[in-house]
């Protein structure tokens, strides 16, 4: 049996990120659900990363001794925002909505594995055709092509 060049290859190892944020503590440990910071993965295509005023809404009053959450803290007060480093990537030519997965009853984790483990977030799934696809036929989602590619 032959194996192609991607089923063996390492996961990338995760971006560098301008603040060390670890969804363990936020997720796992404070149990602070995916939707509050991600707030628009139930109604939009991307889950999107949480706006400065969204970090800072908790930061001004927890953890203010982090040196993270200092440098949160001085760019949302200096108007700017962070950089955050995207982890998680679909092809261009893959049309996937976060919408639809929640909508369906998916826990994020069946994607982004167990998140609320992770101090520093990597891919935990291989997001290929053949995956996606194993997903909707067990789920008997729709496999039409055109459900997915644009």
């Amino acid at each position: 049996m032959a194996l192609t060049a991607a089923a063996c290859a390492k996961p990338a190892p995760p971006p560098q990120q301008p603040v060390p944020f670890s969804h363990r503590v936020h997720a796992g440990v404070n149990k602070i659900g995916c939707q509050m910071c991600h707030a628009y993965a139930a109604h939009s295509p991307v889950a999107g990363v949480p706006s400065m005023g969204r970090c800072f809404g908790c930061h001004k009053f927890v953890a203010k001794d982090n040196k993270g959450v200092q440098l949160v803290v001085k760019t949302y007060r200096e108007g700017k925002v962070l950089a955050w480093n995207r982890v998680f990537r679909v092809p261009d030519h893959v049309f996937f909505t976060h919408e639809r997965h929640i909508a369906a009853g998916l826990r994020c984790q069946k994607c982004h594995g167990e998140i609320e483990a992770m101090d520093v977030v990597r891919q935990a799934s291989p997001f290929t055709m053949g995956w996606c696809v194993d997903c909707h036929r067990q789920r008997k989602a729709p496999t039409d092509c055109l459900t997915c590619h644009k």
